[in-house]
This record gives structure tokens, sequence and C-alpha cells, in this order.
């Protein structure tokens, strides 16, 4: 039976993360790369646990003492920050007063361990903070950060790190972990699920479970659809009613993003691989703006007025 206190449930590693465990090799930051719903953060959790593990075998073992108060979320020694959950947390003041524990002696582990999720949610001048401290990071003390995309961390954090990309699941182990997270669905429910996610079952599960969540995903199809026709208007009509939360707006975005790199859906979409990554480019620049609190309606204008690399 599950614990129902755990903050993340116990998976495995993968292999590379395990061998590095196993053999001693892990280096003392590492950014954990993947599309939103492919369970970054709760990699993370798991990897802080395998680093504190006392178990006699294979790590995390999830029996020890310190492996339970890690996925449990009250061990001393695992600090976890999650920019998509609580934004003010990756502010600088509040980031410098958490990181600053970096320098304290483990209460109970053999090392300090922080989890910094969803780090393409901070901003550059915080990053430079945590920059600081990786660049010459205390002894026994580990940072395993996460994020959507490397390319959105400084440079000079990325050559600091190890980053372990995660790719999309094959279609059957999707399909199993799917349907163990929101049984009871119809083939074709699941089967569209993996078409529009191209592998996400934590994206997935949303879809299936949240109305609003599914709507979103629809309508940033259509707009991604309609940015690749050179409709403006269509696109501009499809993120509009957005514009009522910034939340709601950029997470239409990441959406957005994430359809128009699903190559399963480019022939439906009318995408071609270069116009795949120049339209990655132009939501990211949208994504940015948003983030730096633009005008909304300015920056939906933006959004449609691409015209991609088919129309001279």
């Amino acid at each position: 039976m599950a614990d129902p206190h755990r903050a993340a449930p116990l998976v495995p590693l993968p292999p590379v993360l395990a061998a590095m465990v196993r053999d001693g090799r892990l280096a003392h930051s590492l950014n954990i790369e993947g599309e939103p719903g492919l369970g970054r953060k709760t990699l993370a959790v798991n990897l802080a646990a395998a680093v504190l593990c006392t178990g006699p075998a294979d790590v995390p073992c999830g029996e020890c003492v310190p492996c339970r108060k890690t996925l449990a979320g009250v061990h001393p020694d695992v600090t976890v920050v999650d920019g998509l959950a609580d934004p003010e947390a990756y502010k600088m003041k509040p980031l410098r007063e958490t990181l600053s524990a970096a320098w304290l002696q483990p209460s109970e582990g053999k090392a300090k361990v922080f989890v910094l999720a969803d780090m393409q949610k901070m901003e550059r001048d915080a990053q430079n903070i945590l920059l600081k401290i990786i660049e010459e990071p205390p002894e026994n003390t580990c940072f395993i950060l996460t994020c959507d995309n490397r390319h959105r961390l400084l440079p000079t954090i990325l050559s600091r790190v190890v980053t372990v990309p995660l790719r999309p699941l094959g279609r059957e182990e999707y399909l199993r972990r799917l349907s163990a997270l929101v049984p009871g669905r119809s083939p074709d429910e699941y089967g569209e699920t993996w078409r529009l996610t191209g592998g996400s079952p934590g994206q997935g599960a949303q879809i299936l479970t949240d109305p609003a969540a599914a709507a979103r995903w629809q309508e940033a199809k259509k707009a991604v659809a309609a940015l690749a026709r050179g409709d403006a208007y269509g696109a501009i009509a499809a993120i509009t009613p957005y514009e009522k939360n910034r939340a709601e707006y950029a997470a239409f975005l990441e959406t957005a993003s994430a359809l128009a790199a699903n190559r399963a859906l480019w022939a439906e979409l009318g995408l071609t691989p270069a116009l795949s990554a120049a339209l990655g480019l132009h939501l990211r620049d949208i994504v940015r703006r948003s983030g730096e609190n633009a005008y909304l309606p300015l920056t939906s204008a933006l959004f449609g007025g691409w015209h991609g690399l088919h129309r001279e």
C-alpha cells in the first residue's frame, strides 16, 4: 500500500543516474531536463533519497530511515524548492536565505541536498546567486536542478552541472503508467492523450482529469495550427481568453510549445522540422515576455504575428 504521507512515490533511477550513485561518481550539481509530465521533480526527490540512502542494496531502497524521511518530505538535510508551485521562492531574497543553509553541516545524513525544481522559472539575477555557490560548492552538498529546457538556464550554470535528459516514454510504457494514474478510461481516450503529449503520462493524466487543462490543450492545438498556416486572427483568438490570468496564459504558451515540438502532430498541424524549430524559438520569446510582466494583449498580438519560414 502506498504511503499517503510521502511527498514523492518511490521510483527507480534511470540507469545513468543509478550507475553514478553506485560507483560514487555522482556530480555535486545535476540538472534533470525533460518535458512537463515526465516526473522530473519526483525523480529529483528520489535521487536525493539515493544520496542519503543507507540500505544494503539498490538505492534508493525506500525502506531505510533516510529514504522514508526524504520521500515523506521531512528529512532535515533535504530542501525542496518548486518554482512552479511557489514562484516567490525563486525571488532573490528568499532564494539567498534558502541557499545559505548549504554552508551548514548536515544534521542527520552524510550530505545536504537541495532540489530546485522548475529552474526555468528562475530569473537571471537569482540564477547568478545559485551560480556563486555551485562554482565552489560547500563540502558534502548536492544540488539537483530540474527544468524543461536546459537552454533556459545560464550558460555558466550549464557548464557546472551534469545534465541528464529524460525522454518521453514509449507508447506501451506510457499507456501502462497512465492507466495506473487514471484507471477506467477507454483505449481511445488513453490513445488521444498519447498523441497530444507525445509520451508524458503526467500531462496525459491532467488532460483526462482536469476539464480546464483538456480545453487548454485543444485551444493551444488550434493556435499552433493557425500559426502554421499564417492565420494570425485564429492564433490570437485562441490565446486571448487566457489573458485574464497570467499563470493560465503561461500554461497555454507552455502547452503550445509542447505541441509544436511533438513530431507525431507535425503533419496534422502543417509543420515541418524547420517550421517547428522556428516556432519553438518564437514561443520561447513570448514565454519570456509574458514572464517579464509584459502587457498580455500586446504579447498576444506578437504571438499571432509569427510569419514562419514558408512565407516570404
